[in-house]
């Protein structure tokens, strides 16, 4: 891996692991996705460093843990002057472009730049395309569904020069519709980000490029244009996994979050009125509280969503064929987090560490250079990506980034870099949970409240069995433990070079 090949990471939003019919989906459609597959290598322990989307996303850009970014939860600002996978490949003379969602900065604080009313102001983002966070050229939007933030940003100004009428498919009190939604599909954030996508790359010719196309589904709300939302039949859709009676040995939280009792869980709150508790999306949905036929429904529409994506993915690879850039472009295809999807009666998501919601699909595709049509169980964390990605293309990973490169792993994806994966997760300033993943088994800590889970994850992928205080399994959670403070140890620095003896 010496040449420097053009970089297309496609990522989507809150997309569950187990959502790419090649990939053990029966049930849903997924053929551009598939074919990715086919053409890379499936890495199917990869694991998020934050199931929430602004720590997460910083992960991806920075290498680094929510811990050492601070970008800790939504409604927290990443550094803009911080060095990120995109401002080093600029440096080493890639076109670098940003398209779709990026959710770097606040969303509902009005002085955000990523917030109503900067993101309606339709002149400024007629006229401005970066930079922002190292990328030279950005096309965003941001928001889901009908909200009324959706037809902000370059896609709302887009909108305008097309004529259309943002309140006729957006508005205030949007993002609670579910099911079908009338917008033409030609109109749809989805296709105009993989638009934006395809018109950067038909551009970028004279340089290597690194482009990411960054769709904003399928998170919620459930809401999808047709013939996309008539794709899936309610009725014929896999069952959700849950057990009777799986919370009895499981911690606090999850019985109080199942009941939706949020008075109970002790949280100290940094949320606006009216909207969700910041990283608790879950409490309030469940199985339980919206009825169990229409949670079918939700699944329904989320998979519509995903087959919809899909669909102009491969519009998006398409361009490269046609553009004689597949050979020498690496493809990435990855998630956020994932969304509980009605498992273990949850939806969206939260702190309570499943692997619906740490764990998400990524595919790596090179032509000629990385393996074909191969599924790894090397661990993989998305504070790899970018360390990798600088590896890869001849760039030292800056000193500041935590993750690990899986140059290696990439071509040998029989070996293993790692064999831990972290996950941390403060969903409120006083409610902070700690996920560490290791070949067979899986510990959540939740700090200060004396509680936590173990799972086996070879015996028990669903994590039905707490093994957390189950007196066989001491020496195990001890160890996993033990193993926790090792990982932190190996996390701190940079530190300065020690000059002398005194």
């Amino acid at each position: 891996m010496t040449n420097r090949p053009n970089i297309l990471l496609i990522t989507t939003d809150q997309q569950h692991w187990n959502t790419i019919h090649a990939l053990g989906n029966e049930t849903i459609s997924t053929p551009n996705l598939d074919q990715l597959t086919k053409d890379g290598v499936s890495f199917m322990r990869t694991y998020v460093t934050n199931p929430v989307c602004s720590p997460s996303r910083s992960s991806i850009l920075t290498g680094q843990y929510p811990s050492r970014h601070k970008c800790w939860n939504i409604g927290v600002e990443l550094d803009e002057n911080c060095r990120t996978l995109s401002s080093e490949l600029s440096k080493a003379g890639y076109n670098t472009g940003l398209f779709g969602k990026a959710h770097f900065k606040p969303v509902l604080n009005k002085e955000s730049f990523e917030a109503p009313p900067n993101i309606h102001d339709r002149e400024f983002w007629k006229n401005w395309n970066g930079p922002y966070y190292g990328f030279e050229t950005v096309a965003m939007v941001h928001g889901h569904a009908d909200e009324d933030s959706s037809h902000g940003m370059h896609y709302g100004a887009w909108l305008e020069e097309q004529g259309v009428d943002p309140s006729q498919y957006f508005g205030p009190g949007g993002g609670h519709r579910e099911g079908s939604w009338d917008i033409p599909e030609e109109l749809h954030y989805t296709r105009w980000t993989a638009d934006q996508t395809i018109n950067y790359i038909k551009q970028s010719k004279e340089a290597p490029f690194f482009a990411w196309c960054s769709f904003q589904d399928p998170h919620n709300a459930f809401l999808c244009p047709e013939p996309w939302n008539s794709l899936y039949d309610p009725d014929n859709l896999p069952a959700f996994n849950a057990k009777e009676g799986e919370m009895m040995d499981k911690p606090s939280i999850h019985q109080h979050l199942i009941a939706g009792k949020m008075d109970e869980l002790d949280v100290e709150t940094t949320s606006d009125p009216g909207h969700d508790t910041g990283g608790i999306q879950c409490l309030g949905h469940t199985n339980k509280t919206i009825g169990i036929e229409r949670a079918k429904r939700w699944l329904a529409a989320y998979y519509g969503m995903i087959s919809l994506m899909d669909h102009h993915l491969g519009r998006v690879v398409k361009t490269l064929k046609e553009e004689n850039l597949l050979e020498n472009t690496m493809i990435i295809f990855t998630s956020d987090h994932g969304d509980y999807a009605g498992n273990h009666g949850l939806w969206l998501k939260g702190p309570i560490h499943y692997e619906d919601v740490i764990r998400v699909p990524f595919v790596v595709s090179w032509p000629e250079t990385l393996p074909k049509d191969v599924k790894s169980e090397s661990l993989i964390s998305l504070a790899d990506l970018a360390p990798t990605l600088l590896d890869i293309c001849g760039i030292d990973p800056l000193p500041e980034m935590q993750g690990m490169s899986q140059k290696n792993i990439f071509k040998n994806p029989n070996r293993s870099e790692r064999d831990w994966c972290l996950v941390e997760n403060r969903a409120e300033p006083n409610f902070y949970v700690k996920t560490l993943v290791m070949n067979e088994y899986k510990m959540n800590y939740y700090l200060n409240r004396a509680e936590g889970e173990l799972y086996h994850l070879t015996e028990d992928p669903y994590e039905y069995k707490n093994l957390f205080n189950d007196p066989r399994y001491k020496e195990i959670k001890n160890q996993m433990f033990m193993k926790l403070i090792d990982v932190y140890a190996e996390l701190e620095g940079p530190y300065p070079e020690r000059m002398s003896f005194a």
